[in-house]
Formats: structure tokens, sequence, C-alpha cells
């Protein structure tokens, strides 16, 4: 009956979203091209399935595999009177010398945990029985299930695995062919490819089918570490132990149950307590398959895309279709299906309830990371979340929200030590849930000078109020927060310019510097302005929401009324540093300078027109260069030209991160093109791009089409959520046919705008209660 519901479940899965399996004809024939593994997970633990036939390799990583920290990241709590000099030299305009001196005077250290690294490889050697042909690797993204199938001499064969979200384990299955028999010999290693530091502690313990391994770090941290251990069920075969290898011989089937765990006080025999754990798992691949993927595939088909693809090319490998965007100037409709679906997947894999993806998602096959590996919070982190509340993944965004409240005590430190202030300060990068305290100071970028952070940080919560309009969450998750940032700005802006507005005395633009002042800490950036009006502004709403405070409300309005306006250059573009004498740097890979387009949503042609123009030239201005050929530039670049309904700057950039190399075979994604260091960004952020190019919200308004991308003339996309409290359970278009519908069903009793193209109709929706319409394009 278990085996029953499982196929049951993995039709209605495939059957709810089309198209919802890539496949690949190559594989990685050398671990250094360990990027184009196929991935799995649940948020906790990660596999890289390779998938050579004969000599398998998987590879083990897990949330918490990082290196451990010798000493903790350190900073001076810097005195009042120099935070007041640093501020009244940038007043002054003296930004050389306020730039020194906050870097000096914070004595900043650095410490903590280490980069990401990967756990361990399970290799699985099969002795060569002809040659082979018909080769396949897969995903079904709706089951979480990777397939590897061949055929040889003895037959067909079949290779599976999936990491279950129920019971915390891998499991992988081979099945010989129907007259072949199984002979295989699996281990456990630290491969040296991996480059694991000199120093690693290994040891092995073995039993009756099972092996595991004890990994522990380099001295002084040597009392910690990880392990892991597979428990082997053999179908008709004898299981022998041979050291610390199992040797499996005369099979016609394998199971192979695995799993993981980090420690930090090494006890004895730990991975003892695995084997046990192992042993309490069902050892049939069917029930434990028929216990994970219903709620895998419900996650997952929430939000389905389709965008009519022929069937010609949907049949097409992973490899056929990355090759046909590279020789097409438009992009390729079943490609954009196949990329929304893996990035979900990907997205989902590699977050769980408490902690969203890094840099790495959950996986990486090398010690030697980008960036660490870390959690980058002036970009990437809510790039790669810019899908999880409007495409429905609250299982994920949970993580999200839990990380940060992780951070908040280390977060206020940082304010009061750094800048004197209440409230809180974000920390620029971090390993993980282990800290939040500053990460660098530097002269290039003294960190703790981008008060806007934590505003991004804080708006996918809001964002989750607001398509959910879940109360209680704003009320004990979201509001008190935004209090304690009203704090913050109350304590920081202590300077007003000649016409009464605030000055940010103090000011970054992530990671840039005006072209003609080679200096990071200046004035009145309009990423820390647009954090600032955004937590100013929903901390009035909060409060009107939820009937509190409301004597306060008076005292944020003057505050909210006296932040600085966003500044228009010579070039009638939206400013960097709304300050004379700065001018604007466009070749660069960030646009936290528009801000107040996406996330915020600030500024639209209604709300705003002269910014929205503004904003519109601002983008034009960043397109003319190649965004460093970061891949995250060219997301949020993608995501701002879908709120300024700039369809060709939109697709230009999606025929870039589909056609220029930034995906792997196995649909992962590079930082940089020409698969230029391994980063999920791309792949994560693109299902939040896909949303925002066809479904725009905002707290009033549902925008349809707002950046229809050329090459994708029809289709449909079901289940988004927007930020109106509405959900569109379906909007399909052809452009053709000149036709689009929408069927909205709204959370509660509503009115609304519902917007597409020039047609703009006011909406009066009933809760729970679905209303069509109809519009032509």
């Amino acid at each position: 009956m278990r085996k029953f519901l499982y196929v049951i479940a993995a039709v209605l899965a495939v059957s709810a979203g089309a198209y919802a399996q890539g496949y690949s004809v190559t594989y990685p024939r050398e671990y250094g091209k360990w990027q184009d593994a196929l991935l799995a997970g649940n948020g906790t633990t990660g596999i890289m399935v390779f998938g050579d036939p004969q000599h398998e390799t998987v590879v083990f990583t897990g949330r918490q595999f990082n290196f451990p920290g010798i000493k903790p990241r350190e900073f001076a709590d810097v005195p009042q009177d120099t935070i007041m000099l640093i501020k009244r030299y940038c007043a002054e305009g003296r930004f050389q010398e306020a730039n020194d001196l906050a870097v000096r005077s914070a004595q900043w250290s650095d410490g903590g945990e280490g980069g990401r690294h990967p756990g361990f490889a399970l290799e699985i050697d099969m002795p060569a029985t002809g040659d082979i042909t018909g080769y396949s690797r897969s995903t079904d993204y709706n089951t979480g299930e990777i397939k590897v199938q061949w055929t040889d001499a003895q037959g067909d064969w079949m290779r599976r695995a999936f990491v279950s979200r129920v019971d915390d384990v891998a499991v992988m299955e081979i099945v010989a062919p129907r007259h072949g028999v199984l002979d295989c010999s699996l281990d456990l290693a630290l491969l040296e490819d991996m480059h694991f530091p000199a120093g690693m502690g290994v040891s092995h313990n073995t039993a009756s089918g099972y092996t595991g391994i004890d990994i522990n770090y380099p001295a002084p941290a040597d009392n910690s570490g990880y392990c892991g251990g597979i428990k082997v069920y053999a179908s008709d075969g004898v299981v022998d132990m041979r050291g610390d290898t199992i040797d499996v011989k005369g099979a016609s089937s394998l199971l192979v149950v695995a799993m993981t765990e980090k420690y930090n006080d090494r006890p004895s025999y730990f991975s003892g307590s695995i084997k046990s754990r192992l042993e309490s798992v069902a050892p049939d691949y069917c029930t434990l398959m028929s216990r994970h993927a219903p709620l895998h595939s419900d996650i997952m088909t929430r939000v389905t895309l389709d965008l009519g693809a022929s069937p010609r090319e949907r049949a097409m490998s992973n490899e056929e279709l990355l090759g046909l965007q590279k020789r097409s100037a438009t992009i390729v409709p079943a490609l954009v299906e196949r990329l929304f679906t893996a990035g979900r997947y990907h997205f989902l894999a590699s977050g769980n309830g408490l902690t969203p993806p890094d840099l790495l998602g959950i996986w990486t096959g090398d010690c030697n990371v980008g960036w660490g590996g870390y959690y980058h919070l002036d970009a990437n982190l809510n790039l790669q979340v810019s899908g999880g509340n409007v495409g429905a993944m609250p299982e994920v965004m949970e993580g999200y929200f839990n990380l940060n409240e992780a951070w908040y005590d280390d977060f206020r430190t940082n304010a009061r030590k750094l800048l004197g202030c209440r409230g809180l300060l974000a920390c620029g990068n971090t390993p993980g849930l282990s800290s939040g305290l500053m990460a660098s100071i530097n002269t290039f970028y003294p960190y703790h000078y981008a008060t806007g952070e934590e505003a991004w940080l804080l708006y996918p919560f809001w964002e989750h109020y607001l398509v959910t309009r879940d109360k209680e969450f704003l009320r004990t998750r979201l509001y008190p927060v935004l209090k304690e940032m009203g704090d913050f700005y109350e304590d920081y802006l202590k300077y007003r310019d000649e016409d009464g507005y605030f000055v940010f005395a103090g000011s970054i633009s992530p990671e840039n510097q005006p072209s003609n002042l080679k200096v990071s800490l200046l004035n009145n950036s309009a990423f820390d302005v647009a954090g600032a009006r955004f937590i100013m502004s929903s901390l009035i709403k909060a409060s009107d929401i939820l009937g509190e405070d409301a004597s306060c409300r008076e005292h944020w309005r003057d505050m909210l009324a006296s932040l600085p306006p966003y500044r228009i250059n010579g070039d009638g573009a939206i400013k960097e540093w709304g300050w004379p004498g700065l001018d604007d740097s466009y070749n660069h890979r960030h646009s936290s300078h528009l801000m107040m387009v996406w996330p915020y949503r600030e500024v639209s042609e209604f709300t705003a027109p002269e910014y929205y123009e503004a904003a519109r030239n601002a983008l034009k201005m960043r397109d003319r260069h190649p965004y460093e050929n970061a891949g995250h530039g060219l997301l949020h670049g993608a995501l701002i030209a879908a709120g300024l309904h700039d369809a060709g700057s939109l697709g230009d950039k999606l025929v870039r991160l589909a056609g220029s190399d930034f995906y792997y075979t196995g649909l992962a994604t590079s930082h940089y093109p020409d698969f230029g260091v391994f980063c999920t960004d791309v792949c994560h952020a693109l299902p939040g791009i896909i949303i925002e190019m066809l479904v725009g919200s905002d707290e009033e308004t549902i925008d349809l089409l707002p950046a229809l991308a050329e090459g994708l003339d029809k289709g449909s996309i079901s289940g988004v959520l927007t930020r109106c409290g509405v959900t569109v359970r379906k909007l399909s278009w052809n452009r053709a046919a000149s036709h689009a519908e929408v069927t909205l069903n709204p959370v509660t009793d509503c009115n609304i705008k519902v917007r597409c193209g020039s047609d703009v109709r006011e909406v009066k929706l009933n809760k729970n209660k679905e209303k069509k319409l109809v519009f032509t394009i």
C-alpha cells in the first residue's frame, strides 16, 4: 500500500506541474567537475550525485559544515565623541578623514567560523559488463528524486536517490537488470580534490552492512568535527566487510541509507549513534519515498509555469536547451520553464525551517569556495529569497525569518558599540546562525555605516505579512523590530541640511564609490535613505493595522517627512549619493540606489512619476555596462526592470543569465559567466524574476504582465501570491490573440486595482471567492 501511495503521489506531482524534470546526457568524468553534479537536499543534508555508471561519486554536504573558528569576531566600543566627530566630518564633506577615523576607531579583527566545506564522498565501484549505451541522468523536481540510467551487456540499470524531508536521511537504490546481477563496493572517504587542510583526523568504524566515518578538525579545534554513516541492504545477494569497505555480490538490488551529523564536543564512538539511528529507518525505498514525496511535491506544485513550449524542445536535454539558448537572441520558452522549476527545487532543497540557502545553497565539492560560502547580506541573500513569499514557499522563508532572528542580539551589539545607537545594525556577511557580529571593516568598505542593510533584511518579513495578512506574525515577529529600528534612526540621524532634512552623515552604497572620489563613507546614499523610508513607513502602517502606539505615530510621521528626498543627476537619473559633488559610477554590479523600486516598491509611475522616470534612466545607465559580469548584478537589475516595466532590459538579462554559461549541466549555477565560481544566487533568484515579470504587485495593485520578455508570447502561471493579499489562481495570456485572463482569490475582503498594460480597473473582491477578469493585450 505504501508503494502504491508513493506511485500515486509521484503521478499527481508530475500532473500538477508539467515539464518538472530536467535531464542530462553527460556527467562529471573527473572530480574537478563536481559543479555539474545533480543536487538533492532537505535544507539540512545535501547530496551531489555525479552519475558515473561504473564509478559513482556521491558527495555529502551539510548546513553546519563550516570550519570552526579559533577566535570570535571582535571590534571596539567606539566612544560617543568619536562617533560624533565622524558624523561632523561627513556633514562638512571631509569624507576621507571620516572614512579613516571610522575604520581606525572600530579596531575590527576577523574571527568566527571559517568557510563552508564538503562532508565526505561515497564512492561506489561496479565492474564493467560491456559497453554503456542509452545513458541519462535526471532530476524529478516535484519529488526530489535523482535517477541515473544506462544499458550494458546485462541489460537496463537504474540508480535513484533522494534526501528525505521527513526522515532526514539520504536514500539510494541501485536496481540491476531483470536478468543481471549487481556486484559493487562502497567506501566513505575524504578525497584529495576536496582540498581539506592538513591535519584532518579521519577514522572509520564498521559493522555488518554498515560503515561510518568520523572526521575531526585540525588542532586546536580537534575536539569538534562531523561524521556520517551508511547502512546497506542487499536483495538476493551477499554483503561482506573488507576493512572499511562494503562489498556486495550477486544482488538484484541494493538499498543505501545515509546520515550525517556535526558535533562540537567529540564524544567516543560518536558515529555509533548514527548506526543505531539508521537501523531504525525503514529499509524500503518506496516506503521512505512515500513519506517524503507528498510533502515535497505539495510545496513544489503550489506555483507552476507553462510557457507553451513545443513538445520537441521540452524533450531536449539540459545540454541541448542551454546550447539552443546560446544561439537565440530571445529567451527559449522550454528552457525558462525548466530553469523556473529547477530554481524552485534547488531553493527548497537547500532551505528549511531553521535556515535558508547560503551562497552555495547547501552544496560544495571543494573546501576552497567563493566568499567562504557565507550568507552575504548587502545583496545576495535577499536576491535568493526573492521568489520565496510570492512563490508560496513559507517552509523556506521560515528559515529566513529564524536566521535573522538568531542574529538580532549581535545586530544590537553592532549598533550599540559601533554607532552608539539603539536598534539593529546588520553585519555584511556571516557563516550562519552562529554570528551576526560585524563582518568586515576596512578602508574600502566601512560596513558598519551601511545602515540600509537591516531594512532590506526586514523587507521579506513585511512582504510575508502582505501576502498572508497574518496579524499575529506582524505583531510578534516584525512590529517589535520595526520599533527598535525607529529608535535606531532617532539616535543615528543627528544632522539636518539647510532645508531641514536629516543628513545621513556616514552613509554607504554597497561596494561602490563615486566616479570622482574614491572614498566609501559619504552622505545620503539612496540605499540608506530608501531603507529608512521603508522602515518608518512600515512602522507607521503596522502601528495603525495593529492599533498599537497611536501616540507615537505623529512623531514617526515627522521623522518620515524629514528624511531626505531622492536626488536626480544631470543624466536625469536617480543619484546614488544625494549629496553635492558626488558623481555617479554607473559601471558597477550593484544597483543599490534603486531599492525604492525593488524590493520596496515605493516608486511607481502613479505614486512618484518624476522618480519613476529617473529610476528608468538610472537603469538605462547601468545597462550600458555589463554589471561586472556578476550574476547578482543581473538578477537585481532584472527585478528592478520588472518594477519599471522595462521588458527589453529584463529580457536581455534573462538571455545573458541563461545563455552565458552561468548554468552547469545539472542546472546549478555560477557567480560569473563561463562557469566562474559555483554559487546558487542565479538559480534561486530566477523564479522570482519570472514571477515579477508576469505578476507584479504592491499593497494596492496587481500588475499583470508588467515586463513580458520577447519570445514568451503565450503561457500561464498559477498559484502566485501577491502583496495585496490576493492569490493569482491562474494568469494566462496569448499575444497573437491579444488576450489575457486572470482568476483571483483574496485572503480577505478587499478593494484593489488590477492593471494590464494601460487598462487599470478598480476591483472589489470577497474573501475566498474567485473572480475572473479578461483583458485585451
